[in-house]
């Protein structure tokens, strides 16, 4: 049993967070994504982008959100259009603003810390 069948989240990775991670050159981290990518395609084949998450997502583009980076922004797109709940960041400035994100996208923005905390009192499930 995969852990991520008992928590009810699967971890996508879009070809921006590939690129990223390209940009890195860590083959480790590399094979890693590479595995949870074809997964990803699989559980998105059935149940991926919509007009509805793509007309969100092109918020992204207005002024409200120019506080983000480009890179943060193709990221977060990617991660709207495919109807992510959550985005997982180690990124300062994404958390910073993650109310706002939160309240126009309807997109949490987690990072490791805050998403532990979240799994934190179902840990012992996992033993």
């Amino acid at each position: 049993m995969l852990g991520d069948e008992r928590a009810q989240f699967e971890w996508i990775v879009s070809r921006g967070s590939l690129q990223e991670a390209h940009d890195k050159r860590d083959p480790g981290h590399m094979q890693w994504l590479w595995d949870i990518a074809d997964h990803s395609e699989v559980c998105l084949e059935g149940d991926g982008q919509t007009e509805e998450s793509e007309a969100l997502a092109a918020q992204l583009n207005e002024v409200k959100f120019g506080y983000l980076g480009e890179k943060d922004r193709l990221l977060l797109r990617d991660a709207v259009i495919l109807r992510c709940e959550a985005f997982l960041t180690v990124e300062r400035r994404l958390p910073k603003n993650a109310a706002h994100i939160a309240r126009v996208l309807g997109i949490q923005i987690l990072t490791p810390i805050t998403h532990w905390e979240m799994l934190r009192p179902w840990a012992a499930l996992w033993r």
